[in-house]
């Protein structure tokens, strides 16, 4: 059985606006899928089509084999999930919001020490007087607390200081190796590249494309500086982008056979030579 299940999902806002179409993929237990693309393409929406918190025009949303329409609650029964926008019963403190958040999912108190403990989370604080950081943290703790099955994270890492950002990411490979499925949803592929086995990317409401992270990185893009020493050559090879000359120095982005690139370079005068990949938020624009 498939931890997450979307099929054919769409949805169109009431002003007409397509806010997903067509959208599948699934998740397996213990795989971290990304799922990517900036603010408004279509990420959120699917989310809240997970969560209960939409109905779609068409197709079909499951989790643990239960529709989030017909059989929302126990669909959410194993779900810990941290919400891209954050809202607290701000009179509450940190440990009792915590606990009334495990009382309605039905679990014990168990993780919440060691949880508060590890993300630097001070339990006798009020809700509404954590700043956006600790807020953030507080979703998260409440997320994992309940032991979930499956985890849907939205923007999860937003306003988190790096060594959280890094706690975070061990915290999500524990979760991992626990068998979790775990839905990751950001803008920063970068981000993503670190924990995830598979990223889908989204577009203007539709996904674009569906791939292992080894072969998303294995098909980046590179980008290639070299210096020659007397010759100014023509760049004749296919796959070149973004060609910048200063002088006897080349500089551009290159997305083609890796031999033909290696036959034209070792023709020339080469003084210095470059070949790295992009960064992957470059690569990401590229479907922009």
């Amino acid at each position: 059985m498939l931890a997450i299940e979307v099929a054919d999902a769409k949805k169109t806002y009431d002003n007409k606006i397509v806010g997903i179409e067509k959208v599948t993929f699934n998740i397996k237990y213990g795989e971290v899928f990304g799922y990517i693309g900036p603010n408004g393409a279509g990420k959120s929406t699917t989310i809240r089509a997970l969560m209960g918190l939409l109905r779609l025009d068409s197709g079909l949303v499951n989790i643990e084999g239960h529709d989030c329409f017909t059989d929302g609650v126990n669909a959410r029964e194993n779900v810990g999930y941290v919400p891209s926008e954050l809202s607290f019963y701000n009179s509450m403190t940190v440990r009792k919001y915590l606990e009334f958040m495990m009382k309605q999912k039905g679990r014990g108190f168990e993780r919440i020490d060691d949880l508060c403990t590890y993300f630097e989370l001070n339990q006798n604080r009020k809700t509404g007087e954590l700043s956006l950081g600790n807020k953030k943290k507080l979703a998260i703790v409440c997320a994992l607390a309940c032991s979930p099955k499956v985890l849907i994270m939205d923007e999860a890492t937003t306003g988190l200081d790096p060594i959280m950002q890094q706690k975070f990411f061990e915290q999500i490979e524990k979760e991992k190796k626990k068998g979790t499925a775990i839905l990751l949803s950001s803008h920063n592929l970068n981000e993503i590249q670190r924990c995830c086995d598979r990223v889908g990317i989204i577009k203007n409401g539709t996904l674009v494309a569906v791939k292992e992270i080894g072969e998303f990185k294995s098909k980046l893009m590179k980008r290639v500086t070299f210096e020659t020493k007397y010759s100014h050559p023509e760049i004749t090879i296919d796959g070149v982008e973004n060609l910048k000359v200063d002088g006897n120095r080349y500089e551009f982005n290159y997305h083609g056979d890796m031999k033909a690139l290696n036959d034209f370079i070792a023709s020339l005068d080469i003084v210095n030579v470059s070949i790295v990949d992009v960064d992957l938020n470059e690569e990401f624009m590229r479907w922009y």
